[in-house]
């Protein structure tokens, strides 16, 4: 049997999750276009997702970074994915390009002294191998 055939068969039984894992699409914009919240970092989850206080915002905000999708709390690496995020965030003045909401998180795109931290991490390499969502 040939592969075509074989890989037809593993995506035909395999439970959905693993069929569609790959064709994941960023939800669409909830927050407007233009809004920029200018924020400090005060806690980091994992090397994509930080907590941030705002000027003009009541309550912290949970953040997920656009343009990365680094390994989850507790596999190898994460710590370390982690650390890179603080590293990028903690001593500089972000700004906060809301885009959606996600699991009672804001995804957003996060400057750093005006560079993407989320881009800039994926490019070093920050990301997961399969399939990440960015």
């Amino acid at each position: 049997m040939t592969r075509a055939p074989i890989l037809a068969l593993f995506l035909l039984f395999s439970p959905p999750a693993l069929a569609d894992a790959c064709r994941w699409r960023e939800p669409p914009r909830t927050y407007p276009g233009g809004l920029a919240w200018n924020c400090a970092a005060i806690r980091w989850a994992d090397g994509d997702t930080l907590t941030v206080r705002c000027a003009g915002q009541p309550a912290l905000i949970r953040v997920r970074l656009r343009g990365v999708d680094t390994v989850e709390r507790g596999h190898p690496r994460w710590r370390a994915a982690r650390l890179q995020l603080r590293r990028r965030t903690e001593a500089a003045p972000l700004v906060i390009l809301p885009h959606h909401g996600s699991h009672n998180r804001v995804v957003a795109t996060v400057l750093a002294n005006g560079r993407d931290v989320g881009r800039a991490m994926d490019a070093a390499g920050w990301s997961k191998r399969d399939c990440p969502r960015r």
